[in-house]
Protein backbone atom coordinates (compact mmCIF):
# COMPACT_ATOMS: atom_id res chain seq x y z
CA UNK A 1 0.00 0.00 0.00
CA UNK A 2 1.08 3.55 -0.82
CA UNK A 3 0.24 6.74 -0.47
CA UNK A 4 -1.40 7.34 -4.09
CA UNK A 5 -3.10 3.89 -4.36
CA UNK A 6 -6.24 4.88 -2.07
CA UNK A 7 -7.26 6.70 -4.97
CA UNK A 8 -8.82 5.84 -7.71
CA UNK A 9 -6.92 7.76 -10.43
CA UNK A 10 -8.48 6.71 -13.08
CA UNK A 11 -11.70 9.11 -11.58
CA UNK A 12 -9.56 11.79 -12.28
CA UNK A 13 -10.97 13.80 -15.10
CA UNK A 14 -7.51 16.36 -15.81
CA UNK A 15 -9.52 19.23 -14.97
CA UNK A 16 -6.93 21.18 -13.33
CA UNK A 17 -8.74 22.59 -10.72
CA UNK A 18 -6.28 21.21 -7.95
CA UNK A 19 -3.79 23.34 -9.71
CA UNK A 20 -5.24 26.17 -10.93
CA UNK A 21 -6.53 27.31 -7.58
CA UNK A 22 -3.12 26.55 -5.95
CA UNK A 23 -1.44 29.59 -4.05
CA UNK A 24 2.15 28.58 -4.67
CA UNK A 25 2.30 27.46 -8.08
CA UNK A 26 0.17 30.26 -9.61
CA UNK A 27 -0.95 28.11 -12.85
CA UNK A 28 -3.43 29.22 -15.84
CA UNK A 29 -5.86 26.57 -16.69
CA UNK A 30 -4.08 25.09 -20.25
CA UNK A 31 -0.79 25.01 -18.04
CA UNK A 32 -2.73 22.72 -15.18
CA UNK A 33 -4.20 21.01 -17.08
CA UNK A 34 -0.76 20.12 -19.58
CA UNK A 35 0.89 19.59 -16.12
CA UNK A 36 -1.58 17.20 -14.20
CA UNK A 37 -1.99 15.21 -17.82
CA UNK A 38 1.71 14.94 -17.60
CA UNK A 39 2.33 13.59 -14.60
CA UNK A 40 -0.38 11.10 -14.59
CA UNK A 41 0.93 9.61 -17.66
CA UNK A 42 4.42 10.21 -17.08
CA UNK A 43 5.09 10.34 -13.54
CA UNK A 44 7.25 13.07 -14.01
CA UNK A 45 6.59 17.33 -13.60
CA UNK A 46 9.50 19.19 -13.59
CA UNK A 47 7.57 22.64 -12.64
CA UNK A 48 5.40 20.67 -10.05
CA UNK A 49 8.55 19.17 -8.57
CA UNK A 50 10.69 22.04 -8.39
CA UNK A 51 7.83 24.98 -6.73
CA UNK A 52 5.22 22.64 -4.56
CA UNK A 53 5.39 22.88 -1.17
CA UNK A 54 3.45 19.54 -0.17
CA UNK A 55 0.58 21.52 1.48
CA UNK A 56 -2.42 19.94 1.35
CA UNK A 57 -4.52 22.67 0.00
CA UNK A 58 -5.15 20.89 -3.23
CA UNK A 59 -6.87 17.72 -1.77
CA UNK A 60 -9.74 20.38 -0.95
CA UNK A 61 -10.12 21.38 -4.78
CA UNK A 62 -10.43 18.35 -6.61
CA UNK A 63 -14.11 18.06 -7.38
CA UNK A 64 -14.03 14.38 -8.00
CA UNK A 65 -12.79 13.76 -4.23
CA UNK A 66 -9.24 12.62 -5.11
CA UNK A 67 -6.11 13.50 -2.69
CA UNK A 68 -3.58 15.33 -5.28
CA UNK A 69 -1.11 16.18 -2.90
CA UNK A 70 -0.39 12.39 -2.14
CA UNK A 71 -0.08 11.60 -5.77
CA UNK A 72 2.25 14.28 -6.24
CA UNK A 73 4.05 13.52 -2.92
CA UNK A 74 4.22 9.68 -4.06
CA UNK A 75 5.28 10.74 -7.82
CA UNK A 76 8.10 12.63 -6.26
CA UNK A 77 9.40 10.19 -4.03
CA UNK A 78 9.63 7.45 -7.18
CA UNK A 79 11.46 10.02 -8.66
CA UNK A 80 13.72 10.60 -5.85
CA UNK A 81 14.04 7.31 -5.43
CA UNK A 82 15.52 6.69 -8.86
CA UNK A 83 18.57 8.70 -8.08
CA UNK A 84 19.66 6.27 -5.51
CA UNK A 85 20.50 7.50 -1.69
CA UNK A 86 18.67 10.27 0.37
CA UNK A 87 20.28 12.76 2.52
CA UNK A 88 20.73 11.21 6.29
CA UNK A 89 19.08 14.64 7.71
CA UNK A 90 15.45 13.42 6.26
CA UNK A 91 15.08 10.03 8.61
CA UNK A 92 17.10 12.23 11.31
CA UNK A 93 13.71 13.99 11.77
CA UNK A 94 11.55 10.93 12.35
CA UNK A 95 10.80 9.62 16.01
CA UNK A 96 11.94 6.01 16.82
CA UNK A 97 14.61 5.70 14.63
CA UNK A 98 17.81 4.22 15.83
CA UNK A 99 19.67 7.87 15.32
CA UNK A 100 17.06 10.36 15.75
CA UNK A 101 16.71 14.31 16.39
CA UNK A 102 13.91 13.43 19.41
CA UNK A 103 15.86 11.21 21.28
CA UNK A 104 19.08 13.50 21.30
CA UNK A 105 16.75 16.43 22.24
CA UNK A 106 14.87 14.55 25.07
CA UNK A 107 18.67 13.64 26.33
CA UNK A 108 18.93 16.73 26.87
CA UNK A 109 16.13 17.78 28.93
CA UNK A 110 16.70 18.29 32.78
CA UNK A 111 16.64 15.47 34.96
CA UNK A 112 13.09 16.93 36.45
CA UNK A 113 11.33 16.58 32.61
CA UNK A 114 12.99 13.27 31.93
CA UNK A 115 11.21 12.08 34.92
CA UNK A 116 7.51 13.28 33.84
CA UNK A 117 8.44 12.20 30.20
CA UNK A 118 8.76 8.56 32.60
CA UNK A 119 5.89 9.10 34.02
CA UNK A 120 3.55 9.81 30.87
CA UNK A 121 5.22 6.25 29.03
CA UNK A 122 2.82 4.70 31.89
CA UNK A 123 -0.74 3.69 30.68
CA UNK A 124 -3.37 5.93 32.72
CA UNK A 125 -5.78 4.50 34.93
CA UNK A 126 -9.29 4.63 33.06
CA UNK A 127 -10.33 7.85 32.79
CA UNK A 128 -13.37 9.79 30.62
CA UNK A 129 -10.45 11.48 28.80
CA UNK A 130 -6.75 11.46 29.03
CA UNK A 131 -4.11 14.62 27.04
CA UNK A 132 -2.18 13.09 24.39
CA UNK A 133 1.04 14.91 23.99
CA UNK A 134 3.35 14.17 20.55
CA UNK A 135 7.02 15.00 19.85
CA UNK A 136 7.51 18.89 20.35
CA UNK A 137 4.78 19.15 23.16
CA UNK A 138 6.79 16.96 25.36
CA UNK A 139 9.71 19.90 25.26
CA UNK A 140 7.16 21.06 27.49
CA UNK A 141 6.53 18.69 29.73
CA UNK A 142 7.50 20.68 32.98
CA UNK A 143 4.60 22.92 32.46
CA UNK A 144 2.04 21.15 30.85
CA UNK A 145 2.22 18.60 34.05
CA UNK A 146 1.97 21.48 36.17
CA UNK A 147 -0.47 23.47 34.22
CA UNK A 148 -3.50 24.34 36.36
CA UNK A 149 -5.54 24.33 33.15
CA UNK A 150 -4.69 21.18 32.19
CA UNK A 151 -5.06 19.24 35.79
CA UNK A 152 -7.75 17.15 35.45
CA UNK A 153 -6.34 15.63 32.15
CA UNK A 154 -3.93 12.57 32.78
CA UNK A 155 -1.43 12.67 30.65
CA UNK A 156 0.26 10.42 27.65
CA UNK A 157 3.47 10.54 25.52
CA UNK A 158 5.90 7.82 25.35
CA UNK A 159 9.12 9.74 23.88
CA UNK A 160 9.27 6.53 21.19
CA UNK A 161 5.34 6.95 20.10
CA UNK A 162 4.61 9.68 17.91
CA UNK A 163 1.73 10.71 15.19
CA UNK A 164 3.84 9.72 11.97
CA UNK A 165 3.75 12.90 10.60
CA UNK A 166 7.37 13.74 9.42
CA UNK A 167 7.87 10.22 8.35
CA UNK A 168 4.35 10.98 5.90
CA UNK A 169 4.83 14.53 5.04
CA UNK A 170 8.71 14.05 3.64
CA UNK A 171 8.07 10.54 1.74
CA UNK A 172 8.89 7.78 4.23
CA UNK A 173 5.68 5.23 3.77
CA UNK A 174 7.62 2.35 5.72
CA UNK A 175 8.82 4.35 7.95
CA UNK A 176 5.32 5.93 9.20
CA UNK A 177 3.44 2.62 8.71
CA UNK A 178 6.24 1.34 11.43
CA UNK A 179 5.51 4.67 13.34
CA UNK A 180 2.04 4.27 13.43
CA UNK A 181 1.00 0.61 14.32
CA UNK A 182 3.50 0.91 17.33
CA UNK A 183 1.70 4.00 18.08
CA UNK A 184 -1.80 2.28 17.76
CA UNK A 185 -1.12 -0.90 19.96
CA UNK A 186 0.05 1.40 22.64
CA UNK A 187 -3.43 3.08 22.27
CA UNK A 188 -5.34 -0.10 22.36
CA UNK A 189 -3.99 -0.65 26.20
CA UNK A 190 -5.76 2.99 26.39
CA UNK A 191 -9.25 2.62 28.81
CA UNK A 192 -10.40 6.26 27.77
CA UNK A 193 -13.75 7.70 25.98
CA UNK A 194 -11.98 11.01 24.40
CA UNK A 195 -7.91 11.91 23.84
CA UNK A 196 -7.58 15.72 23.57
CA UNK A 197 -4.33 16.69 21.34
CA UNK A 198 -2.28 18.92 22.85
CA UNK A 199 -0.59 19.51 19.13
CA UNK A 200 -2.74 20.21 15.73
CA UNK A 201 -0.61 17.80 13.70
CA UNK A 202 -1.12 15.21 15.93
CA UNK A 203 -4.87 16.12 15.67
CA UNK A 204 -4.66 15.88 11.82
CA UNK A 205 -2.93 13.16 11.60
CA UNK A 206 -4.40 10.57 13.88
CA UNK A 207 -7.90 11.57 13.23
CA UNK A 208 -8.17 12.58 9.34
CA UNK A 209 -4.77 10.85 7.89
CA UNK A 210 -5.34 7.77 9.79
CA UNK A 211 -8.71 7.48 8.59
CA UNK A 212 -8.73 9.19 5.33
CA UNK A 213 -5.51 7.94 3.97
CA UNK A 214 -3.98 4.78 5.92
CA UNK A 215 -7.58 3.59 6.70
CA UNK A 216 -7.67 2.68 10.23
CA UNK A 217 -9.83 4.53 13.10
CA UNK A 218 -9.26 4.96 16.85
CA UNK A 219 -11.75 3.02 19.35
CA UNK A 220 -12.29 6.49 21.22
CA UNK A 221 -12.88 10.09 20.29
CA UNK A 222 -10.13 12.55 18.86
CA UNK A 223 -10.68 16.37 20.28
CA UNK A 224 -8.23 19.23 19.71
CA UNK A 225 -7.01 21.07 22.28
CA UNK A 226 -8.81 24.28 21.25
CA UNK A 227 -12.32 22.28 21.14
CA UNK A 228 -11.37 21.13 24.52
CA UNK A 229 -11.19 24.86 25.93
CA UNK A 230 -13.74 25.90 24.25
CA UNK A 231 -15.64 23.47 25.93
CA UNK A 232 -14.34 24.08 29.52
CA UNK A 233 -14.74 28.23 28.58
CA UNK A 234 -18.41 27.52 27.87
CA UNK A 235 -18.97 25.51 30.90
CA UNK A 236 -17.43 28.55 33.26
CA UNK A 237 -14.57 25.87 34.39
CA UNK A 238 -11.96 27.58 33.32
CA UNK A 239 -11.92 31.32 33.34
CA UNK A 240 -9.77 34.15 31.89
CA UNK A 241 -7.52 35.48 34.07
CA UNK A 242 -4.62 37.45 32.35
CA UNK A 243 -6.24 38.56 28.75
CA UNK A 244 -3.27 39.17 26.04
CA UNK A 245 -4.63 42.25 24.87
CA UNK A 246 -3.11 40.86 21.40
CA UNK A 247 -3.40 42.01 17.83
CA UNK A 248 -1.96 39.90 15.43
CA UNK A 249 -2.20 38.16 12.21
CA UNK A 250 -2.50 34.64 12.04
CA UNK A 251 -0.71 31.53 10.23
CA UNK A 252 -2.75 28.73 9.92
CA UNK A 253 -0.51 25.00 9.68
CA UNK A 254 -0.77 23.44 6.66
CA UNK A 255 -3.49 20.85 8.05
CA UNK A 256 -6.12 23.19 8.81
CA UNK A 257 -7.27 22.62 5.71
CA UNK A 258 -7.68 18.76 6.00
CA UNK A 259 -9.56 19.72 9.17
CA UNK A 260 -12.64 21.76 7.28
CA UNK A 261 -14.16 24.69 9.52
CA UNK A 262 -14.70 23.26 12.95
CA UNK A 263 -11.13 23.19 13.59
CA UNK A 264 -10.81 26.95 11.86
CA UNK A 265 -13.86 28.47 14.51
CA UNK A 266 -12.35 26.50 17.60
CA UNK A 267 -9.00 28.31 17.23
CA UNK A 268 -10.11 31.59 16.67
CA UNK A 269 -13.34 31.61 18.92
CA UNK A 270 -10.88 30.64 21.53
CA UNK A 271 -7.95 33.36 20.65
CA UNK A 272 -10.61 35.60 20.84
CA UNK A 273 -11.66 34.92 24.32
CA UNK A 274 -8.40 34.94 25.62
CA UNK A 275 -8.41 38.50 24.23
CA UNK A 276 -6.79 37.87 20.86
CA UNK A 277 -8.02 40.15 17.90
CA UNK A 278 -6.96 38.18 14.47
CA UNK A 279 -6.43 40.11 11.24
CA UNK A 280 -6.62 37.69 8.29
CA UNK A 281 -4.18 37.42 6.05
CA UNK A 282 -5.08 37.23 1.77
CA UNK A 283 -4.16 33.30 1.76
CA UNK A 284 -5.71 31.76 4.60
CA UNK A 285 -8.05 28.43 5.50
CA UNK A 286 -8.28 25.99 2.44
CA UNK A 287 -5.50 28.55 0.38
CA UNK A 288 -3.18 29.54 3.12
CA UNK A 289 0.33 29.60 2.55
CA UNK A 290 2.87 27.61 4.43
CA UNK A 291 5.53 27.92 6.65
CA UNK A 292 7.86 25.91 4.15
CA UNK A 293 9.27 23.37 6.27
CA UNK A 294 7.90 20.31 3.75
CA UNK A 295 9.62 22.46 0.90
CA UNK A 296 13.19 21.03 2.22
CA UNK A 297 11.97 17.93 0.59
CA UNK A 298 12.71 19.42 -3.01
CA UNK A 299 16.24 20.52 -1.67
CA UNK A 300 17.79 21.16 1.41
CA UNK A 301 19.05 24.71 0.09
CA UNK A 302 17.59 26.28 2.29
CA UNK A 303 17.38 30.11 0.69
CA UNK A 304 16.11 27.73 -2.21
CA UNK A 305 12.93 25.65 -0.34
CA UNK A 306 12.44 26.68 2.84
CA UNK A 307 13.27 30.79 3.54
CA UNK A 308 12.37 31.12 -0.20
CA UNK A 309 8.61 30.21 1.07
CA UNK A 310 9.07 31.98 4.67
CA UNK A 311 9.43 35.07 2.55
CA UNK A 312 6.07 34.82 1.39
CA UNK A 313 4.32 34.65 4.82
CA UNK A 314 6.11 37.83 5.95
CA UNK A 315 5.61 39.65 2.93
CA UNK A 316 1.62 38.88 3.32
CA UNK A 317 1.68 39.80 7.22
CA UNK A 318 3.53 43.13 6.64
CA UNK A 319 0.84 44.03 3.76
CA UNK A 320 -1.29 44.03 6.51
CA UNK A 321 0.50 46.80 8.80
CA UNK A 322 1.08 43.99 11.00
CA UNK A 323 4.51 42.88 12.46
CA UNK A 324 2.96 40.06 14.64
CA UNK A 325 1.81 36.48 13.78
CA UNK A 326 0.48 33.83 16.22
CA UNK A 327 1.54 30.42 15.29
CA UNK A 328 -0.56 27.66 16.87
CA UNK A 329 1.69 24.87 15.15
CA UNK A 330 5.10 23.89 17.26
CA UNK A 331 6.22 22.10 14.10
CA UNK A 332 5.83 25.86 12.00
CA UNK A 333 6.68 28.12 15.27
CA UNK A 334 10.22 26.35 15.33
CA UNK A 335 10.59 26.33 11.44
CA UNK A 336 10.06 29.97 11.60
CA UNK A 337 12.06 31.32 14.49
CA UNK A 338 15.15 30.70 12.44
CA UNK A 339 13.72 33.96 10.31
CA UNK A 340 11.21 35.89 11.91
CA UNK A 341 13.74 38.67 13.80
CA UNK A 342 15.26 38.85 10.24
CA UNK A 343 12.06 39.83 8.56
CA UNK A 344 10.98 42.08 11.68
CA UNK A 345 8.06 40.09 12.70
CA UNK A 346 7.63 39.03 16.37
CA UNK A 347 6.22 35.18 16.51
CA UNK A 348 3.63 34.29 19.64
CA UNK A 349 3.30 30.87 20.23
CA UNK A 350 -0.19 29.80 20.77
CA UNK A 351 -0.88 27.16 22.93
CA UNK A 352 1.78 28.81 25.40
CA UNK A 353 -0.12 31.62 25.70
CA UNK A 354 -3.66 30.64 25.56
CA UNK A 355 -2.61 28.55 28.76
CA UNK A 356 -0.82 31.80 30.28
CA UNK A 357 -3.98 33.46 29.97
CA UNK A 358 -6.15 31.13 31.31
CA UNK A 359 -4.01 31.06 34.71
CA UNK A 360 -1.34 29.09 34.25
CA UNK A 361 2.78 30.01 34.86
CA UNK A 362 4.90 29.44 31.87
CA UNK A 363 8.41 28.66 33.05
CA UNK A 364 10.05 27.32 30.03
CA UNK A 365 8.27 28.41 26.86
CA UNK A 366 8.94 26.73 23.40
CA UNK A 367 10.88 30.00 22.33
CA UNK A 368 13.67 29.17 24.19
CA UNK A 369 13.33 26.01 23.78
CA UNK A 370 15.10 26.99 19.88
CA UNK A 371 18.62 25.55 21.16
CA UNK A 372 17.96 22.18 21.80
CA UNK A 373 17.34 21.32 18.22
CA UNK A 374 20.64 23.53 17.03
CA UNK A 375 22.44 21.37 19.70
CA UNK A 376 20.92 18.06 18.16
CA UNK A 377 22.26 18.85 14.82
CA UNK A 378 25.49 19.75 16.32
CA UNK A 379 25.81 16.49 18.09
CA UNK A 380 26.50 15.15 14.04
CA UNK A 381 28.54 17.60 11.80
CA UNK A 382 28.60 15.02 9.36
CA UNK A 383 24.91 14.08 9.04
CA UNK A 384 24.14 16.60 5.91
CA UNK A 385 27.20 15.03 3.79
CA UNK A 386 26.18 11.38 4.71
CA UNK A 387 23.36 9.36 2.97
CA UNK A 388 21.11 6.89 3.08
CA UNK A 389 18.79 4.36 1.49
CA UNK A 390 15.74 5.94 -0.20
CA UNK A 391 12.97 4.00 1.99
CA UNK A 392 14.57 3.57 5.45
CA UNK A 393 12.42 2.51 8.57
CA UNK A 394 12.95 2.68 12.76
CA UNK A 395 15.13 -0.31 12.39
CA UNK A 396 17.51 1.25 10.02
CA UNK A 397 20.63 2.08 10.93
Amino acid sequence: MSYAKLSDWNQCTKCGECLVKCPVMHMDKPQAVAEITGLLKTGYSEKIFRECTFCFNCNNYCPEGLRPHEFILEKFIENRKKKGKLSAVYPYLFNGMKTSMWKDIYAMLSREEQSIMRKWSEIPPPSKEILWVGCIGRISCFDIENSAVLRELPKFGPPDLCCGELAYRLGSWKAYTDTIEKTLKAFEKLNIERMVCYCGSCYNYLSNILKNVYGRELPFKLISLYEWLNEKREAGQITLKKPLNLKTTLHESCYVSELGDGFARDLRAVYKSAGTDIVELPHHGDCNLSCGAVSVLRTLNLPKSLFKEQWKKYKEVKGTGMKDMAVNCPGCFITLSFTNRIAGIKLHYMPDELLKAYGDTITKPLSRRIPLFIRAFIKHPTLPLRHVDAEVSPESP
